[in-house]
């Protein structure tokens, strides 16, 4: 525990003394000690100090000055002034006591008798006292987290270990205070009340700051909060929150804290780099899938073994696009180049909802391969849920970033890793009809585009063009008895086609009409 200037009160030199102003700054912490018998003192003051004083430079100043005099030292962060009377001054000057009063800064009379020694010397052996102890602690503390990051025992068996240390619940949460890990589950739920937004004075390596929160599993009560965000390399940021539930954060606590911040940073960096490479092989295998790029199936298994991906799953392939509310093709450069983060959410998001589906991240898509029960025989029904929960997706990501769309395109269920190219084809059909049809935000499923799927069975797009270019006035068209379809007049263009009977799926003129 620090040495605080209500403390001094335990010495026994001091058991005459008495606070004579400023009660309220009883608690704050004394990190040295120092005569001040000169008007400049406070030029030579570090911050933290508990001044022996008795007043002989300040006889002649008035209210006014003896009130500016203070404020200087309030501005140094004094811990406490002790002034001895019957010298030099017989009663303590009320401007130094309204002062006093005022910016919560003690005021402590002290007979004249007592030698500044004998109160200099117990001060400072406590002081060394102190500094020993938060030496030793922090090896202790040290020791025990570079242990526990040397035997790759992760981020959840840190915050346990934390969390015995410092005897209140921890709990660690991804960047959208997704809860990762914690000690106690009913603290993992929270709603903040207040934020302080002054920066605490802890002498730490990591940032901190504090806030009210209560908590709906533990009842609806309230406690203090300090949030210790931590980052990494490529920006990965995650936050240790400190729930003080059962005692006081103390100064050895944020000793401990800011060991557990540094390996869990250091767990984040190792977790970084396996994730980099598993996440280089995924991305291949999918792509190989999804391009028909497959040497051999017992490559493909083995492939998918090493990352446990189990390819005997029924798969959809859903895409997310990513873009700029009424945004042009420059904005979606700069979304996509300057703005990576929002992808990082939405995957984050996506992954929350289906922890097991494989997730490929592009440039200006993600590509979700979307596990279904295969048993289910009503396939609409699979697609919709698939729906349901795509729009539950946009609606938490549209909580937090409101100036984006996000469209989705859902493909039809590959039953064998053979027919992931059909359903990729199908989702990037359904996401750009999808788009052009229903809009920015739509979420479409190739199996709901009706006639327009044919559309998607041409493959040059350049022959619909042209087809639009041509006068339209009027044709016939009758089906022949094995399904094929004949012309018998057309004013348009049919005359320029060879008449003869075609499939459904070539005559452009079908679409047309």
């Amino acid at each position: 525990m620090e040495f605080r200037v209500k403390d001094l009160f335990q010495m026994d030199t001091l058991q005459q003394a008495f606070v004579v102003s400023g009660k309220q700054g009883l608690d704050n912490p004394i990190r040295g000690v120092t005569i001040i018998e000169a008007p400049d003192i406070a030029e030579w003051i570090s911050g933290g100090e508990l001044l022996l004083s008795s007043l002989y430079p300040l006889q002649s100043y008035n209210d006014q000055e003896q009130h500016n005099f203070m404020i200087q030292l309030v501005d140094k962060n004094v811990s406490a002034l002790v002034i001895k009377t019957g010298r030099f001054v017989q009663d303590i000057p009320k401007g130094i006591i309204a002062a006093s009063d005022e910016y919560h800064l003690p005021v402590i009379q002290i007979p004249r008798q007592i030698p500044y020694r004998e109160i200099m010397y117990p001060i400072m052996e406590s002081l060394f006292n102190h500094q020993v102890t938060k030496l030793k602690y922090f090896k202790e503390a040290h020791d025990r987290f570079i242990a526990l990051t040397l035997s790759n025992k992760g981020s959840e068996q840190i915050v346990h270990t934390l969390a015995n240390l410092i005897g209140n619940p921890v709990t660690l949460y991804d960047r959208n205070f997704f809860p990762m890990s914690t000690t106690d589950s009913q603290f993992s739920s929270f709603e903040v009340l207040q934020k302080e937004t002054d920066a605490l004075a802890i002498d730490t390596e990591f940032p901190c700051h504090r806030q009210r929160a209560s908590y709906p599993d533990w009842g609806g009560k309230t406690c203090n909060q300090y949030v210790i965000p931590i980052e990494t390399v490529n920006q990965i940021r995650i936050q240790l929150v400190i729930h003080e539930v059962y005692k006081l954060v103390e100064a050895l606590d944020f000793i401990a804290i800011e060991n557990a911040a540094t390996s869990m940073s250091l767990d984040l960096v190792k977790q970084y780099a396996v994730a980099e490479v598993e996440m280089k092989y995924k991305d291949d295998l999918i792509d190989d899938l999804l391009h028909a790029k497959i040497d051999s199936l017992q490559s493909v298994y083995q492939r998918a073994n090493l990352i446990g991906w189990d390819l005997n799953k029924t798969y959809v392939v859903v895409l997310f696009r990513l873009q700029h509310s009424g945004g042009s093709e420059a904005e979606e450069v700069d979304l996509y180049g300057l703005h990576h983060p929002y992808q990082r959410t939405l995957s984050d998001m996506i992954q929350q909802r289906i922890p097991e589906g494989p997730i490929r991240i592009r440039s200006d898509q993600l590509v979700v391969l979307w596990g279904v029960d295969p048993a289910e025989e009503d396939k609409g029904v699979c697609i919709q849920g698939i729906k349901e929960a795509a729009k539950s997706i946009q609606q938490a990501f549209y909580k937090r970033v409101q100036h984006l769309d996000i469209q989705v395109g859902i493909g039809n269920a590959a039953y064998a890793i053979s027919e992931l190219p059909r359903s990729y084809k199908e989702a990037q059909d359904a996401l750009q009809l999808g788009a052009t049809i229903k809009g920015q935000s739509a979420v479409a499923a190739f199996s709901d585009l009706g006639i327009y799927r044919l559309l998607c069975q041409i493959e040059d797009p350049e022959s619909l063009t042209n087809f639009s270019r041509l006068p339209y006035r009027s044709c016939s068209i009758t089906s022949s008895p094995i399904g094929m379809i004949s012309f018998r007049h057309c004013e348009c263009f049919c005359s320029s086609i060879t008449m003869r009977p075609r499939p459904l799926r070539n005559c452009s003129a079908i679409i047309r009409r």
